[in-house]
């Protein structure tokens, strides 16, 4: 009993010193870090302060980069001071003895890293990233100070010359000056890449736990290169200081080192650092790890191809189209073209371009951004001009190389332009080698048809035979090719297909595939299939050849050719130069497929502003298997059944110029602003959150007013596409007067569209259950001069005394990603769906199942992850709307989003009905 009393007087402030001594003596024992060592530590923190705070007196620009330039300056001096030694002792022998120099290089580290936290979260919140900043500075102050406890610090210090690519970045950066390319990209690659495997390799031997860390830290290095390599080349398009295939050349070069080095280093880690004979185990993870590296670098030169090929081969002037790809036969039938249209369309290698002429339209706009195209089409109207139909099919039909030779210099060139002449001064070659495998299209058919011919199939295509079941082997192999999805990425871009568009096929590959078998099983064996035909034979014939290429029609052309205008550029310019009411057909091939919303809109919007507004009609072809733009689909096209000869096209559509709708409207801008929170601030609002639920007095009000902009920036990036939502999927070309936002928290929404709800003069009404969201959206609706707009209204959507204060009928209602927190969500969406005039519209936008993948164990994840946070994802929310009597879905579209922080990347859902006039 003594004791135990005497224990219960044992006082909290004793324990707590008890506590403080075991952990005194905990650190002693186990961290080996010094009372000099704090010392420098705050020392070199003082002195981060003292060099910031002076430079941002001097005023040079970027400040959020002092910090960077200051440390990385000095540690890159000390890495290069190391490295003498390493050349003079070896690597080995360096980082195996550490020196003071590299302890203090160790603390002067963690020091700028704690520094640029701190001072960042004062000057540069938004800047200081979760990636780049947090995570990257709390990485480095573990691994600083594991090192600094086994007393590895020199080879954190040997490491230190991966700093110079950051200390020439930092004093661009620093200037405001154009970021060093090439100089910049070599010196990462050589340090950041190629010193920094070596080095990894070498500390592999000392410490398994460094070695692991080193590869993850090489991973992001591999990845911030691969982001190098595409900027380099994509800026590099159109410049002329170095050949592209020497700067291709270079990259490839370097590739082939890094694959050796690594390779070097990887097999004398294994082979004579370990002990010998080395392991199964060992020599397995190593070999895995050498694999990963090259698939990682495989990565980075698929993405150089494909996000470069397209646009290099424009920049180059270079042919990518040797025929044009649409079927024109699908497109008379629908577009019933006379002699007083005037047709825009894209020229491609021209081949619709001339068989739209055999139909004799008053005129002819054919544009092209790829100067190669109309240098193409341009030698195409000189041979009509100048040639018989015997020279004319002889050298675009057969591709004779003497004919072309013996009418070029004579009969052709003074009738093209001067670009066009240089053009096929020095191309002369494309029909020594056969026109028909020209440009990157045709070497696609040269790969994709040497299956084809070595299986018999060219013979058969020209002797007219029917597909045989059998095929033979080479067949089928050409068939698994075309249905291996992973091949498309790397074959796409030769046929002039970007990966933006094969992209609209990723969320149902199987209609693809299914369409590409069906082609190589029954369109090829078609008759008068030119398409194939002229691939698979090499030639076309003149019973199987484009109608422009027909003796009967070469009279007309002849007749015709001067209606053909050409135009370098896009066809919205095009559009602008013709002016109003002038076109009645465009005709606009696949180009929109690679186009984001807001490049669709804008030259969507310059050419209806310019279509002929009774007899204009517009037609367009797509890989998607449905309308895949919502500025495309609320032309509100019909979609064309025809069977075309192609069959790459799933759809096809035709619309005629849109009645009450105003172009303009579509291309209006928001405010402008974005809230974008830095890590810090979103951990702000995290907590404020968790405080709000577990407080036992709960007041929404302060919650709310004490988040402040770091509200609007949370959600930003948590409600993905709101912009997209706002500005695209509501048809603001039809004009609202009158518009209902449920649900609309603090009017974030507003601002993505202050500019379209001003030129129309909508009569806007803000609906939400909290007074503390509404005085947030009322101060807002004051900032951007809305308030002779705006009328906010308090309450449940659902009840008659917020029903009393709205009007009966609306042009417009929305509801912004919440939907799926109402309980009774079916009651709120009758309620919304009511509020809607007859030819008006509802929209909404918010979490859901993806379509198809309901029971999917990533799908059931996302679904219990929000159900704890009161968001309820529901399928049957996409089959109310979709079925929703007396309403046409004019757009529903899914597509994923990433929650910040988090790995998940759940489904969201766009919808926009349409109230028919008739309920």
């Amino acid at each position: 009993m003594g004791v135990a009393a005497a224990a219960a007087m044992v006082t909290p402030t004793q324990k707590f010193a008890d506590f403080m001594a075991q952990m005194s003596a905990f650190t002693a024992e186990n961290v080996s870090f010094s009372h000099e060592d704090f010392v420098i530590l705050c020392l070199n923190m003082f002195a981060c302060a003292c060099v910031y705070y002076t430079l941002r007196m001097i005023k040079l620009p970027d400040h959020s980069w002092y910090l960077t330039l200051y440390s990385s300056g000095v540690t890159s001096f000390i890495g290069l001071y190391l490295l003498f030694h390493v050349w003079h002792d070896g690597l080995a022998a360096t980082i195996s003895n550490e020196r003071d120099i590299s302890r203090y290089a160790a603390i002067f580290f963690i020091g700028y890293c704690i520094m640029d936290l701190v001072i960042g979260s004062i000057h540069y919140e938004t800047l200081l990233t979760y990636d780049d900043g947090w995570t990257h500075h709390f990485l480095y102050i573990g691994v600083c100070s594991y090192l600094l406890h086994n007393g590895l610090t020199s080879l954190f210090a040997v490491a230190l010359v991966e700093e110079l690519p950051i200390v020439l970045l930092s004093m661009y950066e620093v200037r405001n000056k154009q970021k060093p390319s090439l100089l910049f990209g070599m010196l990462y690659f050589f340090t950041r890449i190629m010193f920094h495997t070596a080095l990894i390799y070498k500390a592999a031997a000392i410490s398994n736990v460094i070695f692991a860390v080193g590869l993850n830290l090489l991973l992001l290095h591999v990845r911030e290169f691969q982001r190098w390599v595409r900027g380099y080349l994509m800026r590099s398009h159109n410049r002329k200081r170095m050949n592209f295939r020497v700067k291709l050349g270079m990259f490839f070069a370097m590739l082939a080192s890094y694959v050796a080095l690594h390779g070097y280093a990887a097999y004398d880690l294994v082979f004579n650092e370990y002990p010998q004979p080395p392991s199964a185990p060992i020599v397995a993870i190593h070999s895995a790890i050498f694999l990963f590296f090259m698939y990682r670098f495989g990565i980075v030169v698929h993405d150089v191809y494909t996000q470069n090929f397209i646009m290099t081969s424009i920049g180059r002037k270079k042919i990518i189209y040797n025929i044009s790809w649409e079927d024109p036969a699908v497109d008379h039938k629908v577009m019933h073209m006379t002699d007083q249209d005037v047709v825009l369309t894209i020229s491609s290698a021209g081949c619709n371009v001339l068989d739209y002429l055999c139909e004799g339209p008053k005129k002819i706009i054919a544009v092209d951004m790829n100067a190669a195209q109309l240098h193409t089409l341009e030698l195409k109207l000189a041979c009509i001009r100048a040639l018989d139909w015997e020279t004319f099919f002889a050298i675009w039909g057969r591709s004779d190389y003497k004919v072309f030779k013996s009418v070029y210099a004579t009969k052709l060139r003074s009738l093209l332009k001067k670009e066009t002449a240089e053009f096929w001064d020095v191309n002369d070659k494309l029909f020594r080698d056969n026109f028909m495998f020209a440009g990157t299209s045709g070497l696609m058919a040269r790969i994709l048809c040497l299956p084809l011919r070595l299986s018999g199939v060219r013979r058969r295509v020209m002797a007219r035979e029917e597909f045989s079941e059998s095929g033979g082997l080479m067949f089928k192999f050409t068939c698994w090719i075309c249905s291996c999805t992973s091949l498309w990425s790397w074959i796409a871009p030769l046929g002039g297909v970007p990966l933006e568009q094969l992209n609209l096929m990723n969320r149902n590959t199987k209609v693809f595939v299914d369409r590409l078998i069906e082609v190589l099983t029954v369109r090829i064996w078609k008759p008068n299939n030119y398409f194939y035909y002229g691939y698979i034979v090499g030639e076309f014939a003149p019973d199987c050849c484009p109608r422009y290429l027909e003796e009967k029609n070469f009279a007309n052309l002849k007749a015709r050719v001067d209606r053909v205008d050409l135009f370098y550029g896009t066809w919205a310019d095009a559009a602008v130069r013709e002016g109003p009411g002038s076109i009645t057909i465009a005709s606009l091939l696949d180009s929109m497929d690679w186009m984001p919303a807001e490049m669709i809109a804008e030259n969507i919007s310059k050419v209806v502003a310019n279509m002929d507004k009774e007899k204009g009609r517009i037609f367009w072809r797509s890989f998607a298997d449905r309308v895949h733009s919502p500025v495309l689909a609320h032309l509100d096209g019909e979609l064309v059944p025809e069977y075309d000869r192609v069959g790459w096209y799933l759809t096809q559509f035709i619309a005629p110029t849109p009645k009450n709708y105003n172009p303009e409207m579509i291309v209006q801008q928001g405010s402008g602003r974005a809230f974008k929170n830095s890590f810090f601030g979103d951990v702000q609002v995290m907590t404020a959150m968790a405080k709000q639920g577990l407080s036992r007095t709960k007041c929404v009000k302060t919650f709310y007013s004490s988040q402040g902009a770091r509200y609007d920036g949370f959600r930003e990036g948590l409600l993905p596409n709101r912009d997209i939502f706002m500005r695209h999927v509501i048809p603001w070309a039809k004009e609202p007067k009158t518009w209902i936002s449920v649900g609309c928290g603090t009017a974030r929404d507003i601002e993505f569209v202050v500019g379209h709800v001003k030129k129309c003069g909508t009569k806007v009404y803000l609906c939400d259950l909290s007074d503390a969201l509404l005085d947030m959206a009322r101060q807002r609706v004051r900032e951007l001069g809305l308030e002779s707009q705006v009328t906010l209204v308090e309450g449940d959507i659902n009840s008659v005394a917020v029903k009393k204060q709205l009007p009966d009928e609306v042009d417009l209602v929305t509801c912004s990603y919440c939907v799926t927190m109402i309980p009774d969500w079916k009651e709120a969406m009758r309620t919304m769906s009511n509020l809607v005039k007859p030819g008006g519209h509802l929209a909404l936008i918010d979490f859901i199942e993806r379509e198809g993948r309901e029971s999917c164990w990533d799908q059931k994840l996302y679904k219990w992850w929000f159900a704890m946070d009161g968001v309820f994802f529901n399928r049957k929310h996409r089959e109310w709307l979709t079925s929703q009597p007396g309403f046409k879905t004019m757009w529903y579209g899914e597509d994923e989003g990433r929650v910040p922080y988090t790995p998940l990347n759940p489904t969201h859902y766009m919808y926009c009905g349409q109230r028919l006039v008739s309920r």
